[in-house]
């Protein structure tokens, strides 16, 4: 398919910046727009990340040049960091960003409230996957959504194609292997939470499973869309985003150049453009789960191969691979002779492999000789010998994993003079007999001051309006700029330009003086509203008394995946029971019990629910669930996401939501209540001082669960055998790998996605007492994923009952802090 026979819409291209230097890497190669982080709330603290005045800086030049930038504060925010948001939010007023990216909803729920002028893109930290996701995010005032990076083109398109909302997706750079926003694995492991930006990717660690196989089970290639970039473009997508904040400014520069080239319909030198890419940074790399049926069944060129789950993850080795670039042909001490597939130079770094493709070592190109005579470049196809700290044997693969020249092509500057973004001012000047009258509007708020001077009338020479405006608009070294001005003279007046010279100074130093003041006040007053609105959420009082779980003082409720176990289980203690989604045709047959306890029934829907998941859970097979259990009488419904808002509405129902649709803090918790959810779920993953700054009689706390680590469409199976017999024929239901370190995890096959919780059980069931101490009286087991068996049961709800430590599980961040 040529890249110029489709109809083209162009699309925003979305670069990363983790540094200035590589935000001028974007702009200078061709970004229409550019995202990054602050030092604060970034899901990327690893990044060097922004200052806010490099951020000022960066904000005032882009506009200048026509570009527009994003700042990511798409982390979950703590009860005790809102008070720092509101700071940070304040001074982001004044840079004005084009949009701010986030993922709280307490953080939503404050900048909808308090700051309404920012616009706002929902993170792919949201897991909107779904066309009723981007509807609803829609109506809650979202300009965009960033897609979750498990989705097809066709379910783009038709996302597209219904919804009003700007949709950006992925089109390069890494990927994660669960969903994003639904991977605690680095949180409730290691302390370091993916949803507070400090993920320590344990997906790309090796892991040995029981049948003695070991690899980077987990770790994904690399996502990389250049031959797909007429296929979303025909399917509307607004923003092609390269993912990137962790990246050098070498990868954002030919990153942002090779998809400004296919964008633009320049890819005749597509092999050289892809070259560059793996050169700069490259994992192996994929189409992801764009392309996910056979071509005949979508409008897809049926020369793009379909990616198969065996194409998602290299077991073999999880870093940086590079462009391949030759192999060893001979090797002595202090001198490798290799015949180079592409050019190499002095200055350049390779990675050699061992004969198992793994285990590299990297080797800096010092000298080259060609025949006998020194040289600086090795071209394609020659034969050279260059210098070598060891020996290889003949037909070692060798990668190019650095080059000096592209570094050298692609390197961009800072400019030496950056000017800082200003504060806007819109002036209204009345001058008559008594004097000037100045009135200067900044954002939500205008200061006026009057100027009693003695006017002379005009008689050869007159103020004009021109003139007084030429004097306001030198503004100097004030931190404003003057965005429009109207003036009403009301006579020929004169005024000397020196009178009007120091009149601009004292108003605009009484305005900067004002507004300072106005910020502090500004605060002051949103620190009283959270307060206030956290108020609001209905209280328990605290200090009671420490009591048995089965005490009136306690309220606990089970969720299971099983309704075999409700025979072992003593549904009279139990308030609540959540059931999940969909049901097996073997829990069908015992629906009975479920009616007979009708009342303390919620029934819990799915995390993920596709539009086109042929395999899995389907939206619409769902929706009808849902429907017919209404019909049935039952009134309670569990929702994670916000994709499943759409099925209630105009229904007689009581929504409550489960714990990915996070709390924690308590405007998450009004925002969600703003939604028509009136029960929720604090999350597996916070910490005791956290939860108790809000805890409140509407939310749950799980106390004992097999918290998913992962919840991902790449299967582990698949990848392990290297190949998908299909479901049919697929036997897949469960396997266990472990890590260095020993540590045991379960992967479970749940409708062909891979759902992996640690051997090792949360419990916090020995720590209910500080809990209910404090208030809580509303605690959650949940029995899912793994088998369990009566006598298990039973003996997990004698331990509740006393309050006895479940034997080898794991308390999360609970005593520790959610950093």
């Amino acid at each position: 398919m040529s890249y110029h026979s489709i109809t083209r819409k162009r699309p925003e291209l979305l670069s990363p910046a983790s540094n200035p230097e590589c935000f001028f890497a974007a702009i200078h190669h061709g970004a229409d727009a550019i995202y990054f982080g602050l030092k604060q709330f970034s899901a990327r603290t690893g990044a060097q990340n922004f200052t806010l005045e490099e951020a000022s800086a960066a904000v005032a030049y882009a506009h200048k040049n026509g570009k527009k930038v994003y700042i990511a504060l798409n982390t979950l925010i703590k009860t005790n960091e809102l008070a720092s948001m509101v700071d940070l939010l304040l001074a982001l007023e004044e840079i004005q960003p084009d949009a701010l990216i986030i993922q709280d909803l307490g953080l939503y729920y404050l900048i909808r409230s308090q700051f309404p002028h920012f616009a706002l893109h929902a993170s792919t930290q949201m897991v909107i996957h779904n066309l009723a996701g981007a509807q609803q995010a829609g109506k809650m005032g979202f300009k965009r959504i960033v897609l979750a990076r498990e989705l097809s083109i066709d379910e783009i398109r038709n996302i597209v194609r219904h919804s009003s909302i700007e949709i950006e997706v992925f089109v390069h750079g890494a990927l994660c292997y669960s969903y994003s926003g639904m991977c605690l694995f680095s949180s409730m492991q290691g302390g370091r939470s993916g949803n507070r930006g400090r993920c320590a990717q344990p997906c790309r660690v090796q892991y040995e499973s029981t049948s003695g196989k070991n690899g980077y089970f987990f770790s994904m290639k690399d996502l990389h869309t250049l031959s797909l970039v007429n296929d979303l473009m025909a399917a509307g997508v607004h923003s092609f985003k390269i993912e990137g904040r962790m990246k050098s400014p070498e990868y954002v520069a030919i990153a942002t150049n090779a998809y400004r080239k296919a964008i633009d319909g320049n890819m005749e030198d597509i092999e050289g453009i892809d070259q560059q890419l793996k050169t700069v940074f490259g994992r192996q790399s994929t189409h992801s789960y764009l392309i996910t049926h056979t071509p005949k069944s979508t409008t897809v060129s049926p020369v793009k191969e379909c990616v198969k789950p065996t194409d998602m993850v290299n077991p073999v080795y999880p870093a940086n691979i590079g462009l391949y670039a030759g192999k060893v042909i001979d090797s002595q001490k202090g001198r490798l002779t290799i015949k180079a597939s592409v050019g190499i130079g002095i200055r350049d770094l390779l990675q050699i492999f061992d004969k198992e493709g793994r285990n590299p070592e990297l080797l800096h190109i010092r000298e080259i000789h060609i025949n006998g005579k020194n040289a600086f470049h090795i071209p394609a196809g020659a034969i050279a010998t260059i210098n070598s700290f060891k020996e290889y044997p003949h037909g070692t693969d060798i990668y190019l994993v650095s080059s000096q020249t592209l570094k050298e092509a692609f390197a961009s500057k800072i400019p030496k003079k950056l000017t800082y973004q200003k504060i806007p001012v819109c002036l209204k000047i009345k001058i008559n007999q008594h004097g000037m009258k100045i009135n200067g509007e900044v954002f939500h708020t205008s200061f006026p001051s009057v100027y009693d001077i003695k006017l002379e009338m005009g008689k050869e020479r007159i103020i004009k309006k021109e003139t007084v405006e030429e004097c306001f608009s030198r503004l100097g070294n004030t931190p404003f700029e003057l965005r429009n001005i109207s003036i009403d003279i009301s006579q020929n007046y004169f005024i000397p330009l020196s009178v009007l010279n120091t009149i601009r100074r004292d108003y605009f130093q009484k305005l900067f003086e004002f507004w300072e003041k106005e910020k502090k006040e500004r605060k002051r007053k949103i620190i009283i509203w959270i307060q206030q609105e956290h108020e609001k959420i209905t209280p328990v009082s605290g200090n009671l008394p420490l009591t048995n779980t089965h005490d009136k003082n306690v309220i606990l409720s089970l969720k299971t995946d099983n309704l075999h176990y409700l025979n072992s289980v003593p549904l009279e203690e139990i308030y609540r029971v959540y059931i999940a989604l969909p049901l097996s045709e073997t829990d069908k047959q015992l629906f009975d019990v479920v009616i007979k306890y009708r009342d303390k029934i919620v029934f819990s829907l799915p995390f993920i629910m596709r539009d086109n998941d042929i395999e899995g859970v389907a939206y619409s097979s769902i929706n009808q669930n849902v429907s017919n259990l209404i019909n049935l009488g039952f009134r309670k419904f569990q929702i994670a996401n916000l994709g499943a808002l759409s099925f209630f509405e105009g229904k007689d129902v009581q929504l409550f939501a489960d714990y990915p649709l996070y709390c924690v803090n308590p405007l998450s918790i009004l925002a969600l209540r703003m939604l028509g959810i009136s029960k929720y779920t604090h999350s597996p993953e916070d910490d005791f001082e956290n939860i108790k700054a809000f805890i409140n009689a509407d939310t749950d706390t799980i106390i004992y669960q097999d918290t998913p680590l992962f919840i991902s469409e790449s299967c582990i199976w698949a990848n392990m055998k290297n190949k998908c017999p299909g479901t049919n024929k697929c036997n897949f239901k469960q396997i266990t790998v472990e890590n260095e370190f020993k540590d045991r995890f379960i992967a479970f096959n749940k409708g062909c996605k891979t759902v992996v919780v640690n051997e090792k059980p949360f419990s916090l069931i020995h720590l209910c007492s500080g809990l209910q101490h404090n208030g809580q009286q509303n605690f959650r087991i949940d029995l899912c994923y793994k088998d369990y068996s009566s006598a298990t049961i039973r003996d997990l709800f004698t331990k509740i009952k006393n309050k006895i430590p479940v034997h080898n599980s794991t308390t999360g961040n609970f005593k520790r802090q959610l950093l």
